[in-house]
């Protein structure tokens, strides 16, 4: 109820109700019912005498305090006046209005009926907040009531009946406490009510109800006091605090609660049925008439008393200016827990009491934990004993129902107090790994002293790992975590490391034989979190900031990386210490030899150095000034001398000889009175008898008790004392030893030895009881023995005898990391246990049968991948990818080097590893899925389904990809983490062949399209790439077959494939096209660099063999088109195009190829040789042998497809290349190809643009090197028109014959391509200065299309060469100085060979008819008509002589025969006396010509001008290809 909310009932009536109630239960069970009248009628209600005056009432009070009437009867009716006339209770002191009910409850003599009626009562009360703020005293009644309810006393009766009013006690208690004046309570009083509800809770002979409600009690009243730390603000001093105390004071209590001593001893024959009444059920529902016939007959069976007996007592006094309850209750409580788990009582308490104090503690370390360090009291109790009865019971006990708090009590302080605890976190998770792995020999604590091995049970294994999961769950980076507080310092062991190794190896399934099936999955999830974690922190920095900001070291991987060699430094120390110290100083770990430096190591180094070989050190009579320099590194200002001789005693262990325990006593005694700084002022003379004198003196030292400073012995004095306090140690705490010395023994032994007087008693008093309630244990001083446990405890808590409360700042480094600092902390641990926890995925991933797991493993192996690439692990990486090639059966049967174990690899860290380390048992893969990898011989059969169209490829391959779901989900991964890399260089040669194997796999068995890069074959106009044969192709029908098909069938050999089978390579195809290979692969431009160039081409197979005939030249193909693609992606690399551009002329000679390859290679060729320099070698080789010296394979047919036109234009293209251009210009075997392909009507166009814009138009390009060549080329295009003679010879018989013809010639484009190119060569002579021969070549490639079949060709070549030899040029020029020389050299040379040729052994008589079928082949008649022009234009420029004119009327008579010559000539003769007559010349005198000019020596290395006959094509059929 809430404290100010408002009642519908006046409170004083509720009292006076309450008080009727117990009046009328008194009245009626009590033996004094019997009583005056007067009480009997006033406690009845009687208002006999409510209006009598004050006398009368004083008359009446004094009535009730008669001894013959019932004291408690009389308390009521004392209140019930008191409360008659008042209207509210805010003017009645509060305790005094519960007193009444108190005396009820706290008496014994009272039974359990009205008892328990008064409990009602008081939880009426308060629950209706009778009782508040505004109340008189509230403070001191809530104090006595919650006093008197752990004193609650009654007489017994059935147990069931009393623990019914003990329940209600308990629950008074828990409301009283929970409500908001329970923090009122005192310290000692909350102490009794700790006392008094646990007390409850673990008696055994309560009913199991009570029990429950009390524990129930205790968790809430346990918050509630640990939730007082919250409010207490600790000072921060650096006081120190030594840890001396005993913990074993605060024990608990009996169960007294309840039924008073006479009662329980009547009661006592019927225990057993009372404890039998508790079991049964029933029995919690007797109705209250049978409580009070038991309550009477109980009180009946009591011997008579005296009514003294009744009195009513003064309650327990409290002195209500105690303070409310805080910080000494939890001390004393928390004491109280240690008592109930310590070893020493575990005969004295049960297991369930042991359990349940586990659980308080782990209730009061959640709720408070993080306050324990602020007070070092309460931190110690956490710290040393409690953590090391958790450690005992992990260690010892087989019992699930106790290990279990015990572990989680763990890892809640692991959780809330890791940072503060490391030590002994250390040695208890040591302990617990090697309880799991069962490797360790543990020792015997049950006193034997003997080394035995223990046999921890399977179910306690599974509780270790279950409980300790939480670790990992709840903290996501613990692993980091304790790698930066463990294993990163000198002092303590590689938990982390050690911790994940151990789970790498739980995790296997074989591990579940030694422990349960649920251990191996609960450490599985350990390594996954560990790897998720690891994977989530680089998502938060890129590779390349954690590369660039990593440069500097980091202090404390520096130190890790020294610990190994700290450790064998340390090691060689514990051996022998001269041995050791040169080896740390020589390794840097001592600055130098000076005694102040190895004395400043040996104090802040303490876990792995041997504390015996330090004490031997120490004590060296050579060594004084080092055991001087280290003595001095000690504080002990403020401390007694037991106190500063247990902090120097955690350093090392004191040598057992006399005379070294000397040395390092005095040492040690003159430190001690130098750190002191003794103040003279408060030295307290202590007269050598005050130990006898207990009156005087006694008094004045107790002021001073607390005062250390007051006691300032000499070193003398603290050499005696110190001495005494080393054998009393012994002596106390030697089992050998009988008679213990006492205290009287003690101080009598050092009488006048302070400054030669005595040491004060309480002094003494302080130090004996120190050393009796906690030894001194010297490091290692029980190894070996039945103390083993208590030796391996102390060796490491024994730093924490000292804290200080201003050192409580124990921060966990991982909190002031960044993204880049924290990954730093996981590539080193990552590289250490990284090959063991991939090695644990891989196995788990092998032998798992749930797809969950598998699929869970696969992607935590991913992370590994990416985690390593991330580092830069390449061998372990490499591992992982190759392993799972392997598994994906996709890599063939090529030796897979990196499961070879004899092979050894650097890391990227230059830490050098066997492969040992990381070697992946992946072999056990050909075992583990035999059932689906091994598949009888399957022949590649292509299926077509006839309705769709799909094609499906049957094979081994397929067919143990598709049966494999593993395999499938590897070659997903695979090809995922390939996609993703984005370092090339981690990528190791074994794993690039591995990448092509698989590649070759998938193409060979034709599950892959060979069209990766389409785009490049666009460009190049060479198609797609042929796939492999298959070795059957079958079409599918959907029908059944007939009986008779499937004979056939059978016959033919070719069954085909089963269902099954076809569906296996139904899932091989959707897997392979889900992880999209060629994507995954040449999608990723970080891998396309030389080494994966270098490697693809490589893997071409050179040579054809039966086993490689399906796939030979396909797949050669396919690796050069791959290799091709990656060369002019890698723009600058030029040595893997050589490599590749050599291996294609080497596979053009591969004998039994077809013409399509080499069609294919040679454009490869021509592309690499255009991009790579100085390849004119093999340039020269693909035109001289290639094109031109393999016409079987370069026809007509392919040149006119689009793939020949485009080699045609790439060969063209080499001209624009400044480093091939003049090369190819002048090399005759480019030009002979042209006019090979010039020769084909179809490229003819091609051709002569390229001669006309490249060359013909472009100065640079033509010269005398490649004039003659240009001019050839010219002449076959020209000559190419030849073919339109074919319509003009149709079309001149048609209209002889009188049909009709189209007048348009269907050959006109050819013929005008002949017209431009007869053109272009009449011009030549104006693009630049010619030479003797140019000139005339240029006449007679123009004379050799005058006889051109075609007319209209023939025609227009007349007019051009007309043209040409008239007003184009202009004697003399090039070495031609006369006309004659140039009709010699020009038409005439064609007449006259023509003429020779056929006339030279022909008579006379037959001159006629030969001269007549020449003019039928050659048209003499346009020619004479040409030299007339020729002749005449000529004689107007006055160039022309008589034998100029001789010449022309010669020729003219060589073919007068022919019909219109005569005329021809006489028209010329006309025309030439004409202009000589309009020039005023003499035609019987012309002028002579003018004197040849000497050309001889001007071009003596001319080539003779030449023009050879059109080249025909070299097939004009059809070739087959």
């Amino acid at each position: 109820m809430s404290p100010n909310q408002v009642i519908a009932v006046d409170p004083v009536t509720i009292v006076i109700k309450e008080c009727i109630n117990l009046s009328t239960a008194i009245r009626k069970y009590t033996k004094y019912s019997s009583q005056s009248g007067v009480a009997a009628l006033l406690s009845g209600g009687s208002e006999v005498f409510s209006n009598q005056d004050d006398s009368l009432a004083s008359t009446f009070n004094n009535l009730s305090m008669n001894k013959n009437n019932d004291p408690f009867l009389s308390g009521f009716i004392q209140l019930r006046l008191m409360l008659n006339k008042l209207d509210s209770l805010h003017d009645i002191d509060s305790l005094t209005l519960l007193q009444p009910f108190l005396l009820i409850i706290s008496t014994s003599s009272i039974s359990g009926y009205i008892t328990s009626l008064a409990l009602d009562s008081l939880q009426r009360f308060f629950t209706l907040n009778i009782v508040n703020s505004d109340s008189k005293n509230y403070v001191a009644a809530y104090r006595e009531a919650v006093n008197s309810l752990t004193h609650c006393r009654f007489e017994g009766s059935q147990q069931t009946s009393d623990d019914s009013v003990l329940l209600k006690v308990v629950i008074l208690l828990n409301f009283i406490i929970d409500s908001p004046y329970g923090s009122c309570i005192s310290d000692s009083i909350m102490y009794d009510v700790v006392q008094t509800i646990m007390s409850l809770a673990c008696n055994k002979r309560r009913t199991e109800v009570l029990r429950k409600a009390a524990e129930s009690t205790m968790m809430a009243i346990t918050a509630k006091i640990f939730a007082k730390l919250d409010d207490i603000e600790f000072e921060t001093t650096t006081q120190k605090y030594i840890n001396d105390e005993s913990y074993s004071k605060n024990n608990l209590i009996d169960d007294t609660i309840g039924t008073s001593v006479e009662v329980e001893s009547i009661s006592a024959k019927s225990d057993a049925s009372a404890l039998s009444a508790v079991g049964d059920s029933n029995d919690k529902d007797k109705t209250n008439s049978d409580d009070e016939d038991k309550v009477v007959e109980s009180i009946e069976n009591v011997e008579e008393l005296k009514i003294e007996e009744y009195e009513v007592q003064e309650p327990k006094v409290l002195n209500i200016l105690d303070p409310d309850y805080g910080l000494p209750v939890v001390k004393q409580y928390l004491n109280l827990l240690l008592s109930l788990i310590v070893p020493e009582n575990q005969t004295k308490h049960t297991n369930s009491t042991r359990i349940f104090g586990l659980q308080l503690i782990n209730l009061a370390v959640e709720i408070s934990g993080d306050k324990f360090p602020k007070n070092p009291r309460l931190f110690s109790l956490i710290s040393d004993p409690i953590f090391k009865c958790v450690l005992f019971i992990i260690q010892n006990t087989n019992k699930l129902s106790l290990l279990q708090p015990a572990l989680q009590l763990f890892t809640s302080l692991v959780i809330i107090l890791g940072d503060h605890l490391p030590m002994q976190i250390e040695l208890t998770l040591t302990r617990i790994f090697t309880m799991l792995l069962g490797n360790a020999n543990n020792k015997d604590t049950s006193g034997s002293g003997n080394d035995v091995e223990r046999n921890v049970p399977s179910a306690v294994k599974e509780l270790l790992i279950e409980q300790i999961s939480i670790l990992w769950t709840r903290s996501p980076s613990f692993f980091t975590s304790t790698f930066i507080k463990f294993d990163c310092n000198l002092d303590r062991a590689d938990v982390s490391l050690n911790f994940l190794r151990a789970l790498s190896k739980l995790s296997l399934p074989e591990s579940a034989m030694s422990t349960t099936e649920s251990v191996p999955p609960i450490c599985l999830e350990g390594l996954v979190s560990l790897i998720d974690d690891m994977h989530d922190h680089m998502h938060a920095v890129s590779k390349q900031d954690y590369m660039s900001k990593t440069v500097a070291e980091n202090p404390i991987l520096k130190q890790r990386e020294r610990k190994t060699e700290f450790i064998k430094c340390a090691k060689a120390f514990n051996e022998k210490a001269k041995k050791g110290i040169p080896l740390l100083i020589e390794k840097g770990f001592i600055k130098s030899d000076s005694d102040k430096d190895i004395a400043t190591f040996l104090f802040e180094n303490n876990s792995l150095i041997n504390k015996k070989t330090i004490g031997l050190l120490l004590c060296d009579p050579k060594k004084t000034p080092l055991l001087q320099e280290f003595i001095d590194l000690f504080d002990f200002k403020d401390l007694r001398v037991d106190e500063a001789i247990r902090i120097l005693l955690t350093k090392f262990r004191l040598p057992g000889e006399s005379q070294q325990i000397e040395r390092i006593v005095e040492a040690f005694s003159k430190r001690y009175v130098t750190s002191q700084n003794y103040d003279l002022s408060k030295l307290i003379e202590v007269p050598d008898n005050t130990q006898n004198n207990e009156d005087g003196d006694e008094r004045e030292e107790s002021k001073n008790i607390e005062d250390v400073a007051s006691v300032q012995p000499d070193s003398d004095s603290v050499f005696v004392l110190s001495y005494s306090i080393i054998m009393l140690n012994t002596d106390l705490h030697n089992p050998q030893v009988k008679e213990h010395m006492s205290f009287a023994d003690y101080s009598g032994n050092l009488k006048g030895c302070c400054n030669e007087k005595d040491f004060p008693r309480w002094y003494l008093d302080k130090i004996y009881v120190s050393i009796r309630d906690k030894e001194i244990v010297m490091p290692e001083e029980h190894h070996g023995n039945e103390k083993w446990f208590e030796d391996a405890w102390n060796n490491l808590i024994s730093a924490t005898a000292v804290i200080t409360e201003g050192q409580i700042n124990n921060k966990n480094p991982i909190n002031d990391l960044n993204d880049i600092e924290l990954l730093s902390f996981d590539r080193v641990i990552f590289k250490h246990v990284g090959a063991n926890i991939v090695n644990t995925f891989f196995k788990i991933y092998l032998v798992a049968s749930d797809d969950h797991i598998t699929s869970r493993m696969l992607t935590s192996l991913d992370k590994c991948a990416y985690i390593a690439s991330f580092f830069n692990f390449k061998k372990l990486y490499n591992d992982i990818l190759n392993s799972i090639a392997k598994i994906t059966s996709l890599v063939g049967n090529g030796n897979n080097s990196a499961n070879n174990s004899n092979d050894t690899s650097r890391d990227y860290d230059g830490e050098e590893k066997t492969a040992e380390d990381i070697k992946y048992e992946t072999n056990d893969a050909n075992n583990i899925e035999n059932s689906y990898l091994d598949v009888d011989s399957i022949p590649l059969v292509e299926i077509t389904d006839q309705e769709t169209g799909k094609k499906i490829p049957v094979s081994n391959q397929a067919v143990k990809l598709g049966r494999s779901f593993k395999a499938q989900l590897c070659t997903i991964i695979f090809f995922r983490i390939v996609s993703q890399t984005k370092d090339f260089e981690i990528i190791s040669p074994d794993l690039w062949n591995n990448i092509i194997r698989i590649l070759l796999n998938l193409f060979e068995n034709l599950l892959i399209s060979p069209d990766i890069f389409s785009d490049l074959q666009q460009q190049l106009v060479i198609g797609n790439l042929p796939k492999p044969l298959s070795e059957i192709s079958i079409t599918k029908h959907h029908e059944n077959r007939s009986l008779f098909s499937t004979f056939a069938s059978y016959l033919k050999g070719d069954e085909e494939p089963t269902d099954d089978e076809i569906n296996a390579s139904t899932k091989a195809l959707e897997c392979i096209q889900s992880s999209n290979v060629a994507g995954s692969i040449f999608g990723n431009e970080y891998l396309l660099k030389p080494v994966f160039i270098k490697a693809l081409i490589g893997s071409i197979k050179p040579n054809k063999t039966s086993e490689n005939a399906r796939y030979f030249e396909a797949e050669m193909l396919f690796l050069c088109e791959l290799s091709i693609a990656l060369i002019l992606f890698c723009k600058d690399e030029k040595k893997s195009g050589v490599v590749m551009l050599n291996k294609l002329f080497e596979f053009s000679k591969t004998s039994g190829i077809t013409k399509r390859t080499v069609r294919r290679l040679i454009t490869y060729k021509l592309l690499l040789i255009s991009v790579i320099e100085g390849q004119e070698s093999k340039l020269d080789i693909l035109i001289n042998d290639e094109l031109l010296g393999k016409n079987e394979i370069y026809t007509r047919k392919y040149f006119t497809t689009e793939q020949g036109q485009e080699l045609i234009r790439r060969l063209l293209q080499l001209t624009e290349i400044p480093n091939y251009s003049a090369y190819v210009l002048k090399n005759e075997g480019f030009w002979k190809v042209l006019r090979m392909i010039a020769a084909m009507a179809e490229n003819t166009s091609m051709i002569y643009k390229f001669l006309n814009d490249k060359i013909i138009n472009t100065d640079e390009h033509m010269n005398n090197d490649n004039f003659m060549l240009v001019l050839g080329l010219l002449d076959e295009i020209s000559s190419i028109g030849a073919i339109g003679s074919r319509w003009e010879q149709e079309y001149n018989q048609s209209v002889k014959s009188g049909h009709k013809i189209s007048s348009d010639n269907p050959y006109q484009s050819v013929v005008e391509l002949s017209l431009k190119s007869i053109n272009t060569t009449a011009h030549l002579v104006e693009k630049r200065t010619l030479t003797h021969n140019e000139i005339i070549a240029i006449a007679q490639a123009l004379a050799h299309q005058c006889i051109n079949p075609c007319e209209q060709i023939r025609l227009y070549a007349l007019s051009s060469l007309q043209v040409s030899l008239t007003e184009n040029i202009e004697l003399p020029i090039g070495g031609i100085a006369t006309v004659e020389e140039l009709l010699d050299n020009g038409l005439l040379t064609l007449l006259k060979s023509n003429y020779d040729d056929k006339n030279r052994d022909s008579d006379k008589a037959n001159k006629k008819a030969d001269a007549k079928k020449i003019s039928h082949n050659i048209p003499v008649k346009q020619i004479l008509e040409v030299v007339s022009a020729v002749y005449l234009y000529y004689l107007r420029k006055g160039n022309v002589t008589n034998e100029t004119y001789m010449k022309v009327l010669n020729v003219y008579n060589e073919y007068m025969e022919i019909e219109g010559i005569e005329a021809q000539l006489q028209k010329m003769i006309l025309d030439k006396k004409n202009i000589e007559k309009e020039l005023g010349l003499d035609s019987r005198a012309q002028s002579p010509a003018p004197a040849p000019v000497e050309t001889k020596d001007t071009k003596s290395d001319e080539p003779e001008a030449k023009i050879e006959a059109p080249v025909e094509t070299p097939a004009d059929t059809p070739a087959k290809e």
